[in-house]
């Protein structure tokens, strides 16, 4: 066991979950958004910070060969070779020197090129500097000069200027700021993308049923696959805080399913060993411990009589919200622990989900010290009396003691651990604190599982359902080729079947008898 909390698990490490990463990478768009902003501006400001306009002057010459032999085509010539010699005579320290001498400064700070416009007998002449009274002034100058430097060695070629030059009233080189701001923008949000996938990669957590086999040092009692609460935008306008609960008609199939799977698990427990006390915790918040208890006391609800679940979180307590019991006058557990009422004072019975529950409301200071007390004893001992099943709802273990309080007195405990969440290490730690305490083990249920692997998506059935033909049923959704056509006949729902009669079911269909199960 020690060696398991050592090693990270292989498959975590070896094995690159695309689906998860991707899930990951999605949720932090927005700091990728905001990674791009900032290196944007940054850009921005570095780009405009670093820009010198430069200013340019054309002058455009006519290029002839001297002679009565002049033709076009040695015109295009002439021009191409006065091209080369021109840029070679502009360029030389000899003409440097010169326009300098002119312009009466000790160099000249510009860009001096000549060019032929492309298949005629046209040569421009740019001249590009800092200011444009500068390169219009070099201009001007090298008009002056470059006959008497170019003489001997254009002696066959006249020029003749045909478009003079102006001093630019723009810049030549436009400000790149905002392509350089682009750039930098999505560099950043790249970079940030890539740092959030790869630090979702490395981060030594359960990414899958198969890590909790490699990794944990417990067995897997279920696995409770993402769940949207709201179905639809309407739906979500009026109630968004609404809970996941398999009581509601709208939970999806393979979630209630899934908790009834867990509830087969921990019933064999429950058999094995006598337990009635079963302790539903966590290692972080927000990990849903509280909805995955509250659904195992619903589905054990429509098997026993009297099921119990008591939020023994008082730091944080959160069954009243999920139950529905706001601003309720009613008798609390710490009432109860404290000696102000007893247990029938507090219990609320839920006659539509066939429930029992006692809340909390919040004693942090005095949690530890209420939970450890002979009363909170004594209140199980009367509950295990009068109850088939307790569910109690615990504290993570990582936020307080309490949890361990609790562990100390229930027969048995079920660990909730969310997908890519809670450290490998520390949850191995919160199972040997576990393993410790009075309460055995019962396993690990995987919380809002989604798929991490390509592969997963047929793990369940060569149609994504409970079978090979669809969703949930043989021939296809809701098994509406099954025994009795597309949702039953107006028989099987008089028999009391479900909504879609024998249709429905793993194959050719389940009646409403067995779905109330």
């Amino acid at each position: 066991m020690e060696e398991k909390k050592n090693v990270s698990p292989k498959h975590t490490n070896n094995q690159p979950h695309m689906l998860l990463l991707l899930r990951v990478m999605a949720r932090g768009l927005w700091l990728a958004v905001l990674a791009g902003i900032i290196f944007g501006c940054v850009g921005y400001i570095i780009a405009d910070l670093r820009y010198t306009p430069r200013y340019r002057t054309r002058t455009t010459f006519v290029v002839h060969q001297r002679g009565s032999y002049s033709t076009v085509y040695g015109n295009l010539n002439a021009a191409t070779g006065m091209a080369q010699s021109f840029s070679q005579v502009l360029q030389s320290d000899v003409m440097r020197k010169r326009v300098a001498e002119d312009l009466g400064v000790s160099r000249i700070d510009g860009e001096i090129k000549a060019s032929v416009i492309s298949e005629t007998n046209l040569l421009d002449l740019y001249i590009t500097s800092d200011t444009p009274r500068m390169a219009y002034r070099i201009t001007r100058s090298i008009l002056t000069r470059y006959n008497e430097l170019t003489g001997a060695a254009l002696n066959n070629i006249s020029l003749e200027i045909l478009q003079p030059p102006s001093i630019p009233t723009h810049p030549s080189n436009a400000p790149n700021s905002r392509h350089v701001a682009r750039v930098a923008g999505l560099i950043g949000a790249l970079l940030m993308l890539a740092y959030i996938g790869t630090m979702a990669y490395l981060r030594d957590t359960i990414k899958s049923d198969k890590d909790v086999e490699e990794a944990l040092d417990i067995k897997l009692a279920a696995v409770l696959h993402h769940e949207r609460k709201n179905k639809s935008l309407i739906t979500m306008l009026r109630n968004p805080k609404r809970s996941l609960l398999i009581s509601d008609p709208t939970t999806g199939f393979l979630y209630v399913e899934s908790v009834k799977k867990l509830r087969s698990r921990v019933e064999y427990q429950m058999r094995r060993s006598g337990a009635k006390v079963i302790m539903v915790t966590s290692v972080l918040e927000n990990e849903g411990k509280t909805t995955v208890g509250t659904n195992l006391a619903i589905a054990m609800g429509r098997k026993y009589k009297k099921v119990l679940i008591i939020d023994g979180d008082m730091r944080k307590p959160a069954l009243h919200k999920i139950l529905g019991y706001k601003n309720e006058n009613v008798t609390y557990l710490s009432d109860v622990l404290e000696g102000k009422a007893t247990l029938d004072d507090a219990l609320i019975h839920d006659p539509r989900r066939n429930i029992y529950a006692i809340l909390s409301c919040h004693k942090g200071e005095h949690a530890a010290q209420l939970l450890q007390s002979e009363r909170m004893a004594q209140l199980l001992e009367q509950a295990r009396r009068e109850m088939d099943v307790i569910i109690i709802d615990t504290p993570p273990m990582s936020a307080s003691a309490d949890g361990e309080c609790i562990a100390q007195i229930s027969d048995a405990a079920l660990l909730v651990v969310r997908q890519d969440r809670a450290p490998v290490r520390v949850i191995n730690d919160t199972i040997d604190v576990l393993k410790n305490a009075n309460a055995e083990l019962i396993g690990c249920v995987l919380n809002n599982f989604y798929v991490a692997d390509f592969t997963e998506n047929i793990s369940y059935g060569f149609g994504g359902g409970y079978g090979y033909g669809g969703k949930y049923g043989k021939y296809g959704k809701y098994g509406k080729y099954g025994k009795y056509g597309k949702y039953g006949t107006d028989y099987a729902a008089k028999q009391g079947y479900n909504k879609y009669g024998y249709g429905t079911g793993y194959g050719s269909g389940s009646s409403g008898e067995e779905e109330r199960k």
